[in-house]
């Protein structure tokens, strides 16, 4: 699956073309003498000497192609209707649909998630417009949450969640070096780990493969705002 990931970034980035417009203003690597350094050090390490060895050569003639589209998508670049349908038939010549919708989702390796945390900031709105099913996932897929933590029948409160896990789930000795956030992104990716106090685990385990980073960001940032006087024994 990891061959296909530099041709889905690039669907990705097209949607995140607005957002990047703006950012390119004030980001160092876009002023000109950066630019023309990175265009530089790509010429001179995938220069495509086709006498030399062709195979190569065409190697790094794509390769050479997909770094240059990077860098100008990335500076605010935003390509007319048929430069991008001609990216999306490229991609899917190569990869389904669905692969290239799963190269896209978050994937189950907590500690990767983690590390990929520290550069998205997760938005509690978007979050909750997730969780009740009113924004799609990946592929266009509903996740709507709440219709299991709604009202604490089939699954536990959403009402409360960070409260519990900070204050209840965290204190259990196995939790010891486990941040809420930890605790959040592990529960949704692999819930077949966790069995809530008087519940039967009848979560699904597909959300690692339906949700971005982003979407995943914005749920716990969600979750993380639901916070709650715990009632004393």
């Amino acid at each position: 699956m990891t061959m296909y990931k530099p041709l889905a970034i690039l669907l990705v980035l097209m949607l995140l073309m607005p957002t990047m417009a703006q950012d390119a203003e004030v980001s160092p690597d876009c002023l000109p003498e950066n630019l023309a350094q990175q265009q530089s050090t790509f010429a001179e390490f995938l220069t495509p000497d086709f006498e030399a060895d062709s195979e190569q050569a065409i190697a790094n003639l794509f390769r050479l192609g997909a770094a240059y589209q990077e860098m100008a998508i990335r500076c605010g670049y935003v390509p007319n209707e048929p430069e991008v349908n001609t990216m999306l038939n490229q991609a899917l010549e190569f990869a389904s649909l669905d692969v290239l919708i799963a190269a896209q989702s978050v994937g189950d390796d907590v500690e990767a998630i983690l590390v990929e945390f520290e550069e998205v900031f997760g938005d509690p709105i978007n979050g909750q417009l997730l969780y009740n099913g009113l924004e799609p996932v990946l592929g266009g897929a509903i996740v709507a949450c709440s219709g299991c933590h709604e009202n604490g029948d089939v699954a536990p409160l959403t009402e409360g969640t960070w409260t519990r896990v900070n204050d209840i789930r965290l204190q259990q000795p196995e939790f010891e070096d486990y941040t809420v956030t930890q605790y959040l992104i592990e529960s949704i990716v692999h819930p077949e780990l966790y069995l809530a106090p008087d519940y039967q685990n009848v979560m699904p385990n597909i959300y690692s493969t339906q949700l971005t980073t982003q979407q995943l960001a914005d749920i716990v940032a969600f979750l993380d705002s639901q916070d709650q006087l715990l009632e004393e024994d």
